[in-house]
């Protein structure tokens, strides 16, 4: 019999690491080639890992619950072959040292290699104090503790890898000129319109948007490598609750989709993402971002800009508001839309036409039936 070894793989989408979420197999069992093996949950979904091998699991080697890094040993196999393969129990040379991108980039602006690191964060992961002891030279203290840990006035929670990622790219979309700018929406032809079609006020919007965006091509680009990219279809990221933290499923092309396949695709991605089972496909390639933050309450809000976009939209609750109507003040469904944008690649002005333009379609019900239906 031959010992084979089992690394978690590479998932794809930079990520770092994977959560054993649930084991399919136990210590002694014989599986087939290709048998499900295990459960991990990395930042996007919930992923199903087949097995490499046909034989026996001789040792599972991280139990339900542990963040595991990218090329750590996952279970080890007996199988029929030869008695050495050669293989030992670390991670294959050239395995990425498991850090958040936050951490990579404090390496990289400090000189510091970090499989020099000593990690002393959780699941053996380097943090900001380990790479800035590295490039001091200091070695890490074993009696140094977090603030607060040990003591019985606190909790510690650990971080999922979606919570970690959502962390990950807040910091770095921090770092963007972005400004955030409001407009009243008087939602009258709004609230018509998706109550006669029987949608939520978000597939109507995104139809009003791609019509927008034909105006103005520079809500849908993006900044990269100091140069503006014009994107010429217009995929939407869509802010979504889970159980697991924010996610942003993408409708692609919804430029080129009406009112009732936008509000299909939108329940589907969805439901997708609070089961856990979008693809990294689904994950990717925003060119422009809308956030729903009425559906929990918020009247107006300034939202982040989502990883590779340069706008995102936030429609907040839409409910009775005293309005200024031809000169009588009347209570009319209303609600804000809020508009963050990317000052490297718009300006305030352009950002306010584009906004006007949308404000005006979707106050006017002539505009609105006009719509992809």
């Amino acid at each position: 019999m031959a010992e084979r070894r089992f690394v978690l793989p590479d998932l794809g989408e930079g990520l770092e690491e994977g959560e054993i979420t649930a084991w399919l197999v136990a210590e002694g069992d014989e599986v087939a080639l290709n048998q499900p093996l295990v459960e991990v949950e990395t930042a996007k979904a919930t992923v199903e890992i087949p097995s490499p091998f046909a034989g026996r699991i001789a040792a599972l080697h991280a139990a339900t619950g542990a963040s595991v890094p990218v090329g750590a040993v996952l279970v080890t196999f007996e199988v029929a072959g030869p008695d050495d393969d050669g293989l030992d129990d670390r991670p294959p040379p050239g395995a990425r040292a498991a850090a958040t991108p936050a951490v990579r980039r404090l390496a990289k602006d400090l000189g510091v290699d970090l499989a020099t690191v000593t990690p002393t964060g959780e699941g053996g992961r380097a943090t900001e104090d380990d790479v800035r002891r590295a490039a001091t030279g200091a070695d890490a203290s074993p009696g140094t503790t977090t603030p607060g840990a040990g003591t019985d006035d606190v909790d510690r929670i650990p971080l999922t890898p979606t919570r970690r990622s959502i962390a990950a790219n807040l910091e770095r979309q921090a770092a963007i000129p972005q400004v955030t700018t409001f407009r009243t929406l008087d939602a009258s032809a709004l609230e018509a319109t998706r109550a006669e079609l029987g949608v939520s006020p978000l597939p109507v919007l995104i139809a009003a948007l791609a019509r927008v965006l034909a105006d103005h091509p520079l809500m849908n680009a993006s900044w990269a490598d100091d140069a503006i990219v014009l994107h010429r279809s217009m995929h939407v990221g869509i802010a979504t609750d889970t159980e697991r933290g924010l996610v942003v499923p993408v409708i692609r092309r919804a430029d080129g989709r009406g009112i009732a396949e936008l509000a299909s695709e939108i329940r589907r991605l969805a439901t997708a993402a609070r089961e856990g089972t979008l693809t990294p496909d689904e994950t990717t390639g925003a060119t422009i971002a809308i956030s729903n933050t009425g559906s929990y309450g918020s009247e107006s809000g300034t939202p982040i800009l989502s990883p590779g976009t340069s706008v995102t939209i936030a429609l907040g609750r839409i409910g009775p508001r005293a309005l200024v109507a031809d000169g009588d003040v009347v209570a009319r469904p209303a609600g804000t839309l809020s508009i963050t944008f990317d000052h490297r690649v718009l300006d305030g002005a352009a950002v306010g036409r584009a906004a006007n333009q949308l404000i005006a379609l979707l106050q006017d019900p002539d505009a609105l039936r006009d719509l992809p239906r």
